[in-house]
């Protein structure tokens, strides 16, 4: 990283200018970065046979027969800055791919679908209708469990655990849905004709399915609420 001609280095890239096969040679000091390529007491990168370029001589200088004075001997460089911690990485990188946001629409767009195909079952008797809502279903749940955990990731790392009411209204509905999908998906596949049997469960079922819809309605709304304030 450079800005108005000066460099930004972490310790890390530091290490890499160390003097040697005609690397330049640069030392920190106290936060700044000092080249000292030319000089002769830093052949090849090594001073007085106990100090290195690369390195940051900050704490070493208190046994030198010299003060930081010398350092207004060299060009300075620049600064140094800290090195990113992994979990600052992983962070960071995670911001950047936004997962949440490329996940959230998949089990949205099958709550929605699942009692669409049911209604149309129970209106066209075609049992096509039915099998395609379980399976479409199967998928909601299997992905509500993930999205869910991204979308926890996503308020603590980009919103920093945020409480406003789009967030409690957000987490309130996510963990709804998650409950909805599951129950439903649980109760067709231990009981795949709870709507073909055409009794009072399957209206209770139906029901159950149907709520999906204003869940997924108010989830979708609540995201944008949060994505564009």
């Amino acid at each position: 990283m450079s800005e108005g001609g000066k460099i930004h280095l972490p310790k890390s890239k530091l290490k890499e200018f160390d003097g040697k096969e005609d690397r330049p040679a640069y030392i920190s000091f106290n936060g700044e970065i000092y080249d000292v390529s030319t000089s002769s007491l830093w052949m090849e990168g090594r001073h007085m046979g106990s100090h290195a370029a690369g390195e940051d001589l900050t704490n070493r200088l208190a046994n030198a027969p010299h003060g930081e004075e010398v350092f207004s001997r060299y060009p300075h460089m620049g600064s140094l800055i800290q090195d990113e911690q992994e979990g600052e990485t992983l962070l960071r990188t995670l911001k950047k791919l936004a997962p949440h946001p490329m996940m959230v629409h998949f089990p949205i767009a099958y709550a929605m679908i699942v009692p669409i195909l049911t209604f149309l079952f129970l209106f066209t008797g075609k049992s096509s209708f039915e099998s395609a809502s379980y399976y479409i279903m199967a998928f909601g749940f299997l992905l509500s469990p993930v999205c869910t955990f991204s979308g926890f990731m996503s308020w603590r790392i980009t919103y920093g655990g945020k409480r406003s009411g789009d967030f409690r209204r957000k987490i309130l509905f996510s963990t709804l849905l998650m409950l909805v999908i599951t129950a439903c998906f649980l109760w067709r596949t231990l009981d795949s004709s709870v709507l073909i049997s055409r009794t009072s469960l399957s209206y209770i079922y139906m029901a159950l399915q149907t709520s999906l819809i204003p869940i997924v309605s108010i989830l979708g709304h609540t995201g944008g609420n949060i994505a564009y304030q």
